[in-house]
């Protein structure tokens, strides 16, 4: 009987670990979400205070969330700003910070792996805005554009693709791509990133290729 009653109380131990674990989840996305998930081709993960959540379309992402894709994947976010981000296959990026509203909005995030394209959002109407992407190598500068980033032919790249401009920084220099259609070479945190150079068709391709969907 005592050995009944140890294990129903275990159980329900168990079960309120459970259920305010889920309440807290919850709570989070409410006060937290930076995005949604819009398209998602193969696997995709969400890891937030160690918890891993598996991605579909419709979830929602929070600030502090590290993603992840799986091979061959892509993953398409919405962000709050309407900002569009997609990651490609095998690739790990960081929701640092996504602020929208007040004077200064702001949105920090991080690659750690692989590659990805952003279209920048409506923050960007702001004139303090910021919205700023970095990696191990630079930090990209958005001003109101569509822009490429990951590594090609052996070492990191950024391309303009569409809009104002961005900004490349390292430690050692900075460049400024205005000219759609323009690519930069960062061979190291150390090294100032290369002078802008017209990409040609192939290899623009190459790189949209990366964070393209199959259909």
């Amino acid at each position: 009987m005592i050995k009944r009653f140890r294990i129903a109380a275990a159980l329900a131990a168990v079960a309120v670990l459970v259920v305010f674990g889920v309440e807290e989840v919850r709570g989070q996305s409410d006060t937290d979400v930076a995005g949604t998930v819009t398209r998602l081709q193969g696997r995709a993960v969400a890891m937030q205070d160690a918890l891993p959540r598996p991605l579909k379309v419709g979830d929602s992402i929070l600030v502090g969330d590290v993603v992840s894709t799986g091979k061959g994947a892509r993953i398409e976010l919405k962000m709050l700003d309407d900002a569009v981000m997609t990651l490609g296959a095998k690739t790990v990026f960081v929701v640092v910070d996504y602020l929208v509203t007040g004077a200064r909005p702001n949105a920090a995030m991080r690659l750690l792996q692989g590659a990805f394209s952003a279209v920048s959002g409506k923050m960007m109407q702001t004139a303090d805005a910021s919205f700023i992407v970095s990696t191990e190598t630079a930090t990209i500068g958005v001003r109101g554009t569509t822009f490429w980033g990951g590594t090609l032919d052996g070492d990191f790249e950024v391309a303009l693709l569409d809009g104002k401009g961005v900004y490349v920084e390292t430690k050692a220099g900075r460049v400024e791509l205005t000219r759609v259609g323009d690519g930069t070479r960062i061979t190291g945190a150390d090294a100032p990133p290369g002078a802008p150079v017209k990409w040609d068709a192939d290899k623009t391709a190459r790189a949209v290729a990366t964070v393209a969907f199959d259909k």
